[in-house]
């Protein structure tokens, strides 16, 4: 068995070298990196060619999800591992990968995050089960699960190459923001064989740059594109289970959260909401009186939550912990 590690890279020069390093003295002939450098205008360029190990794609600057793809579109290894530019992995991860390399569409591991500002690490890893279980079961059981670490995070796993391939599975370009939720949730769809190691394979680094911490207002826009396509997936295109009620409470939370902070979106997002799949989301009573509320007045929703003393800040991406 056979891994490749795709790492997109855009302008990524204060945190690639370190990135690259942690990998370096892991592989060996089963594994090839794949660095899809997209549209840098930085030393990124000069770092690459200091390692003439790695397999280097150049594109113009299209995002995360052109540069995922393009790297899936190279890849030839048995499993893809998904690696962030200022990221590391842990210096075992290979060594404690190999030898589960069985045939299993998806291999979870453990992930530790990093804050480099307190140099503090904390272990996030999910708990271990033995065996296999397909990807429903999986959602069921970790999808409301509280972690430091969103369930969504690609690079907490490794996926079978040809399970990919065989259902299509890749980034929607579409999406700057929000693209890990779309991937995860229609892989973990697919998925019939899933396995979780009790270890820490990967750290992921906190820092104030990061892309998931920079504000941006294009955010919540994005949030909502992630939200219709996967509510068109699982149910306008019928994927939905009866017993898959964690998904139904986290597609349900994050439709009502795109209301809960102001007024300065509802008259953009009011008219996105799909009233018919929300009503099928809202298995608990609590979202059935929300989404009623909602429908409404989203200032009602709002004065509700005010005086229950839940209300929370609206987040801009899937989380693991549902409204």
């Amino acid at each position: 068995m056979t891994f490749s590690i795709i790492i997109p890279a855009y302008n990524a020069e204060a945190f690639l070298a370190e990135c690259l390093d942690s990998i370096a003295p892991q592989r060996g002939d089963d594994c090839e990196v794949i660095v899809v450098d997209d549209g840098s205008t930085d030393r990124t360029a000069a770092i690459l060619a200091e390692r003439p190990w790695l397999t280097v794609v150049s594109q113009s600057n299209r995002g995360m999800s052109a540069a995922r793809n393009r790297g899936l579109q190279q890849a030839q290894g048995d499993y893809i591992l998904f690696v962030d530019a200022d990221d590391r992995l842990r210096p075992d991860a290979l060594a404690t990968l190999r030898p589960n390399l069985r045939g299993d569409d998806i291999i979870c591991f453990g992930a530790e995050q990093l804050d480099m500002q307190t140099a503090k690490a904390n272990d996030c890893r999910r708990p271990h089960f033995e065996g296999t279980m397909d990807g429903h079961e999986y959602m069921q059981r970790e999808l409301l699960r509280p972690a430091a670490i969103h369930f969504v995070c690609i690079w907490q796993r490794a996926y079978r190459r040809l399970f990919l391939a065989e259902h299509g599975l890749c980034f929607n370009t579409g999406l700057r923001h929000a693209e890990d939720d779309l991937f995860t949730l229609q892989a973990m769809h697919y998925a019939q064989h899933v396995v979780q190691l009790d270890a820490v394979l990967y750290t992921y680094r906190v820092h104030p740059g990061g892309i998931s911490r920079r504000p941006d207002p294009d955010h919540w826009r994005q949030a909502v594109l992630a939200q219709r396509q996967l509510v068109r997936f699982f149910v306008g295109e019928g994927h939905l289970h009866d017993g898959d009620t964690s998904l139904c409470r986290v597609l349900a939370s994050n439709y009502l959260e795109w209301f809960t902070a102001d007024a300065t979106h509802d008259s953009q997002l009011y008219p996105l909401v799909d009233w018919k799949a929300l009503r099928r989301l809202c298995v608990t009573p609590r979202h059935r009186l929300l989404a009623t509320l909602l429908r409404l007045h989203p200032a009602l929703l709002r004065l509700y939550l005010r005086m229950a003393s839940l209300i929370r800040p609206r987040r801009n991406r899937m989380s693991d912990n549902a409204l």
